[in-house]
């Protein structure tokens, strides 16, 4: 479980900024002025959010591509971040949320890790009461989603 008590956050994207890392060529879409508020410890989600950014451009190969997009559906505020690496095969998308998997790749096996970046990422994530998405294609890229709840007014 998280610590402490959750806060309102108003989600916005900063130019590339993310938490306190700046990532050169980022490109952040969608309209975040006007997005509600959610329910969330902000170390917590900031780390989530660091993860999928560190994933995309770890299992990239040459032109690394990163983009962000923040957006509301319905009762749920998205966070998605999209690269165009290597891309996880429809097999084995639900395993990589299971500690210490990694999946059958070279450049996966080349690559620093240890398979407990994704099982954190959804253990925040459901902590928060959201949900994290994954969209992928081997040789294509991964989308992954964070998915929050909009934060409730009492």
């Amino acid at each position: 479980m998280l610590e402490g008590e959750p806060e309102a956050l108003a989600v916005r994207a900063d130019a590339g900024k993310v938490g306190a890392v700046i990532v050169p060529g980022v490109q952040v879409t969608g309209a975040t002025e006007g997005l509600p508020e959610v329910d969330a410890d902000k170390e917590a989600l900031g780390q989530a959010l660091l993860n999928l950014v560190n994933n995309a451009i770890k299992y990239s190969r040459e032109g690394k591509y990163l983009r962000l997009e923040v957006a509301r559906r319905g009762d749920e505020v998205r966070i998605a971040v999209s690269d165009r690496g290597i891309g996880i095969a429809k097999a084995e998308q639900k395993k990589i949320f299971d500690k210490f998997y990694r999946a059958e790749d070279s450049l996966v096996h080349e690559t620093k890790g240890s398979g407990l970046g994704l099982p954190l990422v959804r253990h925040i994530m459901e902590a928060h009461g959201g949900s994290v998405e994954v969209e992928s294609s081997p040789g294509r890229g991964s989308t992954f989603t964070l998915v929050l709840p909009v934060r409730q007014r009492s």
